[in-house]
């Protein structure tokens, strides 16, 4: 089965959860699944391990979406990333759906 969806995974700092659910609502994407606070390190944000040692954390959100709508949304994250700059962690990936159940 192939279907031209894609899945958009979002990972960013927990500070800018408003602009991001913002941003998804008005999206148009019918839905989402989201992980409110995980734990990492990034390339230009260090290590978020919701701890003493190495405070702060992420949250994650994917949606799976047509893949014009997912170009769209791509690059409106990216118009966010450009705005809060690097530092504040915003990273988005494009992957393919190579099959679901269900409807979206």
């Amino acid at each position: 089965m192939s279907c031209n969806l894609k899945m958009l995974l979002l990972v960013y700092n927990i500070s800018i959860n408003d602009e991001v659910m913002a941003l998804f609502e008005g999206s148009g994407a019918p839905c989402f699944t989201q992980w409110p606070r995980v734990t990492g390190k990034g390339v230009t944000t260090g290590p978020k391990m919701d701890n003493d040692v190495w405070p702060g954390a992420n949250s994650a959100i994917m949606t799976i979406l047509p893949e014009d709508r997912a170009k769209k949304l791509f690059d409106d994250i990216q118009a966010i990333r450009n705005e809060v700059g690097e530092h504040e962690g915003i990273k988005a990936f494009i992957m393919p759906v190579e099959a679901m159940t269900g409807d979206i």
